[in-house]
């Protein structure tokens, strides 16, 4: 997503966003304000009004995100929308690219991204998300997961008041739903990156090995931030957590005796060979994985692969041109500086 003042931002094999702010803007109330009423009645009755016009608003946002989603980029591969509270200008694009596999050219594009600005009822709101699916159902689990988080996302009660805890719950939710569903995520799923601009605060989910990246300002230079870490085994805390659900982690050749399986320590993600850590049941050879976090892969759940997001709240400055958000198709050949570079 880009500003006002920076180049447009790209994502590539899925979707692309960018941001830059010039900050301000404050809410006062206008008008008198009524005096309580001490009554239960009166409270009840307020409460009970509050949770319909939330309702109302949840549900007249989510009839909103088919129509906005379906936007087309015009010609010049880019749109932007003015960001109320924050008096800045949103330029965004996207690309959305299959991989190359040698071994299965035909192979499906299994991502999903989508794009909301607004985002339901509140003009300062503008959600973004990249969804990598895998397995033999991905590209079906992406969409679904796309479709529903976002309606989860809206029907929250504390979506206005708390969007980090709202993304806890709502991920969680998701994930629920597609166990429930009729499709079969067994051994497939989809990793999920979301990004919220609520006026010039963004609010970063993420679960799996997707990333976002921000470019920000420092002197003469342009410097690449992650706003999310890569859930994988390369991540010594995300290690320790499988593990002691009782995943085995190997690289595939550790598991065919070509090294040493008792190594546990693999370098980290740019020293990957193409032969990263896996995650196995203990007397299995599944359902290797090679991220620690996703929604769907029941079956992964059971020795560690969570749907919990981690969450970063950042305040953006004029000193932030603009961010990207793109699947590991990007970040598995090219570093989150050299996307910046670009």
């Amino acid at each position: 997503m880009g500003c006002v003042n920076s180049r447009c931002c790209t994502l590539q094999e899925t979707s692309t966003p960018r941001v830059s702010p010039k900050l301000g803007g404050t809410v006062e109330p206008k008008g008198d304000v009524p005096q309580s009423s001490s009554s239960d009645e009166e409270t009840e009755r307020v409460d009970q009004l509050s949770h319909f016009s939330r309702n109302r608003d949840s549900e007249l946002g989510i009839a909103r995100l088919s129509r906005v989603s379906s936007q087309f980029l015009p010609p010049d591969g880019s749109r932007s929308v003015r960001v109320a509270p924050g008096g800045f200008e949103l330029r965004y694009s996207y690309l959305s690219q299959r991989g190359y596999y040698p071994e299965a050219l035909d192979k499906a594009n299994q991502d999903s991204f989508c794009i909301h600005t607004a985002f339901g009822t509140d003009e300062g709101d503008h959600f973004f998300g990249v969804f990598d699916g895998h397995g033999e159902f991905g590209a079906q689990c992406s969409q679904f997961v796309k479709r529903k988080l976002c309606e989860n996302l809206l029907r929250e009660s504390r979506f206005r008041t708390d969007a980090a805890a709202a993304f806890q719950s709502a991920f969680l939710l998701t994930n629920s739903q597609l166990h429930a569903d009729v499709l079969d995520d067994s051994m497939s799923g989809t990793t999920a990156i979301t990004v919220l601009v609520r006026g010039a605060t963004l609010y970063v989910a993420n679960c799996g090995d997707s990333r976002a990246v921000i470019a920000e300002r420092r002197g003469k230079d342009i410097v690449a931030v992650d706003l999310s870490i890569d859930q994988t085994p390369f991540r010594v805390d995300e290690l320790a957590r499988v593990k002691s659900c009782g995943a085995r982690v190997l690289t595939l050749d550790q598991i065919e005796g070509l090294k040493n399986p008792d190594v546990q320590c693999w370098g980290n993600e740019e020293d990957d060979d193409g032969d990263p850590p896996r995650l196995w049941v203990p007397n299995g050879m599944f359902p290797g994985t090679a991220f620690t976090r996703s929604i769907g892969d029941s079956i992964a759940e059971s020795i560690g692969v969570v749907a919990t997001p981690e969450v970063a709240v950042m305040e953006l400055t004029a000193n932030h041109p603009f961010f990207v958000i793109a699947s590991d198709g990007v970040f598995e050949f090219i570093s989150s500086q050299m996307v910046v570079d670009m």
